[in-house]
């Protein structure tokens, strides 16, 4: 696919694609061409995902597009590594335990401190499973 560009949306907007998407392995651009009706693309391959930074820590680096995900007290929350972030729930943490704790509830409701490094799970972009973030420390 030729004259892909990169645009600014509001958070609205970026909710609305991220809910239409049919999974993690569905690219934005083909839930946002079914939001607009436009159909599927004329290229059998899937859009790639832009390029931005990398997020490291501890010796792991987890390129831009990096899948993750975690559960916590049966709730799942998902998100990805956009641009050397960590972008879960619309929100924006510098370490997978800021983003654990930044996001997750007790059962009371309340806010939690959590280890992110033994609640997350990535997936990278050229991964075909989920890892426990853990594992991937040297």
């Amino acid at each position: 696919m030729s004259g892909l560009r990169t645009i600014e949306i509001d958070f609205d907007v970026h909710r609305a694609i991220e809910m239409e998407r049919k999974g993690f392995d569905e690219a934005p651009n083909s839930a946002l061409r079914r939001l607009l009706k436009l159909g599927s693309a004329t290229t059998t391959s899937e859009v790639a995902p832009s390029t931005g930074r990398a997020w490291a820590g501890k010796g792991v680096t987890l390129p831009h597009g990096t899948q993750i995900k975690m559960e916590y007290n049966g709730r799942p929350y998902t998100g990805r590594i956009e641009d050397g972030e960590w972008w879960v729930e619309g929100k924006r943490f510098k370490s997978p335990s800021a983003a654990a704790g930044g996001v997750a509830v007790t059962r009371a409701g309340k806010k939690t401190s959590l280890d992110g490094w033994i609640y997350w799970q990535v997936k990278r972009p050229s991964d075909t499973r989920w890892y426990p973030l853990s594992h991937l420390k040297g």
